[in-house]
């Protein structure tokens, strides 16, 4: 695909990851982009697998690949100004609001459903880096959430070599991988989301991770230590709520729930913030 030229280039400031991220430009195009760029080997690896799982991808609530140019691992997506959940937590904003944080973790609880049901999807599909950095708020829908960041997914069924062969932090965010991705064991891709999503519904909730520290004192956490339940520690999170954000934190993955499940329980309680 032939790239547009770019009138304007604008550097971001990205929270975390290693890509290089511009907000662009284009003549003859109104409206802006964001170019993902390759700051690194694995980076263009990733960035290439994400324009790969994005053009079978046409869920709403999952920013749409725009153009891709393979030679020089270039992605263009479109741009969404806003804030992450990670951003609204560490401003407070999520612990002041609940209504809104309950309403922006529903969505991305569905979101996350329709992926693992392959709904407008190809084929269901791992996120397997959720985490509350890859949740964007959008500045002009101030209680959705959109889902980004796609460089460390693969449909079910079809893992990528580079999460095996990825000797550095291959699966995401250790605060947010599952126990069996510890083991490097990946046949429970859609019950190491839910984990991830409970991790992050934690920290929406209550401003804390549930595990944290450096990588071996998270591992020991993550293996052999249950969080106090949000309710327990007298945080405002619904009963409900609180009972399902540590099933999802379950130690065994056949103890979690599925997220269609998680879902329902996050829209049937959403009308209890008024």
């Amino acid at each position: 695909m032939k790239i547009p030229s770019i009138n304007k280039q604008e550097p971001l400031q990205v929270e975390a990851g290693v890509s290089k991220l511009s907000k662009v430009e284009f003549a003859r195009n109104p409206w802006p982009a964001l170019l993902k760029e390759p700051r690194n080997f694995w980076d263009e690896i990733f960035i290439a697998n994400e324009a790969y799982m994005l053009d079978e991808i046409t869920h709403p609530r999952i920013r749409p690949k725009l153009a891709y140019d393979a030679a020089s691992h270039r992605l263009f997506l479109e741009y969404v100004e806003g804030k992450t959940l990670n951003e609204l937590v560490q401003a407070k904003v999520a612990l002041k609001e609940p209504g809104r944080t309950h309403k922006i973790l529903q969505c991305v609880a569905e979101t996350v459903a329709d992926m693992h049901a392959g709904i407008l999807c190809d084929r269901p599909i791992i996120h397997n880096d959720l985490k509350s950095m890859n949740v964007l708020v959008p500045a002009a829908l101030p209680a959705e959430g959109i889902l980004i960041d796609f460089t460390h997914s693969y449909f079910a069924g079809n893992l990528p070599p580079f999460i095996a062969d990825k000797k550095q932090d291959p699966t995401g965010t250790a605060k947010y991988m599952a126990p069996e991705k510890w083991d490097g064991d990946y046949t429970n891709g859609f019950k190491s989301d839910v984990f991830a999503f409970g991790v992050m519904a934690y920290y929406a909730c209550t401003g804390k991770l549930p595990f944290d520290g450096d990588a071996a004192r998270i591992e020991k956490q993550i293996r052999e230590t249950t969080p106090p339940s949000p309710i327990k520690s007298g945080f405002n999170v619904l009963r409900n709520i609180s009972v399902i954000i540590m099933s999802c934190l379950e130690k065994k993955p056949e103890q979690r729930p599925g997220m269609e499940y998680v879902a329902r329980c996050y829209a049937d309680t959403a009308g209890l913030f008024g």
